[in-house]
């Protein structure tokens, strides 16, 4: 018995709220953008251009989506198939092999960036480098994948797709598990028994759980709705807001430098070098000396809770003209 193509139910309206979902986030990017260029002026040359890479791939990643479901919803409109099948429902949109083209060039560079960063805080290339490879791995399964679809062209035989895809999602997901898990650990085992700097350490770590799972959960529904329903597009509802929240999530902690926990001048991890944090921490360790011992302890303790807030988007105190990234005056 010859398989039926999926219904337009199942096909066009999660395309349609999948994009809608996409640009509803897109807008919060933008937002976030503008307040990063008016906030941060003095930032390094290569953190704004960054910044403005993110943009414009997001930008042309919604471009494409709104493009990709104007062809099914009103460019194929009463167009049939020589098999009398509305095209809408029987061929892939001629776009969308390029949507994992669009999202690899968002999610890797963040990836690598938080990697980068984790190296820092941690003290150690191992975690750095074994996200750096599934990351990649999820570039590769992301690529096949767009090649897959390009080829397949048609929904009846989407089961197709399915090894490429698991690849790319699973590894994606792989390591934003690893990132969450990297900064759950490293914060984990810096609690000292002294209430109020394990209060914000618990903060801290609440909130990486919180951001690592966002985009894990949606990778993980993206994943196993394509997987498991081959005639529908639900999965796409998820797939389309992925590459947003990357973005808005590291955008947001850029932003978030203005915020603070404590309000003390201690370095910050995420936005510090090697050197940069050694200095402020050797004008501290004078001072220390000139104080009682328990005071001592609650300042070494916040201070090390203040190098890792920022990775988090908690963010410090510090004038903005005391960032290691801004451009030296």
């Amino acid at each position: 018995m010859a398989e039926k193509a999926p219904s337009p139910q199942d096909l066009l309206g999660p395309y349609y709220f999948g994009v809608v979902l996409g640009t509803f986030f897109y807008g919060i990017l933008v937002l976030q953008v503008i307040t990063y260029y008016q906030s941060f002026k003095k930032d390094k040359l290569w953190l704004r251009l960054f910044i403005l890479y993110l943009f414009v791939a997001e930008t042309a990643s919604t471009a494409v989506s709104i493009a990709m479901i104007y062809e099914p919803l009103v460019g194929q409109f009463g167009q049939v198939t020589p098999e009398g099948i509305p095209k809408p429902m029987f061929f892939f949109p001629s776009l969308l092999p390029g949507q994992p083209f669009l999202e690899v060039a968002v999610f890797v560079p963040v990836q690598f960036f938080y990697s980068w960063r984790i190296s820092v805080i941690m003290r150690n290339y191992i975690m750095a480098v074994l996200i750096c490879l599934t990351s990649i791995l999820s570039a590769v399964g992301a690529i096949w994948t767009g090649i897959v679809v390009h080829n397949v062209k048609n929904y009846l035989r989407k089961p197709e797709v399915n090894n490429s895809a698991l690849i790319w999602s699973v590894s994606a997901a792989g390591a934003d598990v690893l990132i969450t898990a990297s900064l759950f650990w490293s914060l984990r085992t810096r609690r000292t028994g002294i209430r109020k700097t394990d209060d914000t350490i618990n903060t801290i770590i609440r909130n990486a759980i919180q951001t690592g799972a966002l985009t894990v959960v949606f990778t993980l529904l993206d994943v196993v709705l394509f997987v498991a329903l081959d005639h529908s597009t639900l999965n796409f509802v998820f797939d389309f807001a992925l590459p947003k929240l990357y973005s808005n999530a590291l955008v947001s902690t850029l932003n978030a430098r203005a915020g603070g926990v404590t309000g003390s001048h201690a370095p910050n991890v995420l936005f510090s070098g090697s050197g940069s944090g050694s200095n402020s921490h050797s004008r501290q360790a004078g001072s220390l000396h000139q104080l009682p011992s328990a005071h001592k302890l609650v300042i070494e303790m916040n201070t090390v809770v203040e190098r890792e807030d920022d990775m988090l988007a908690l963010g410090d105190r510090r004038t903005h003209s005391d960032h290691p990234y801004a451009e030296p005056k």
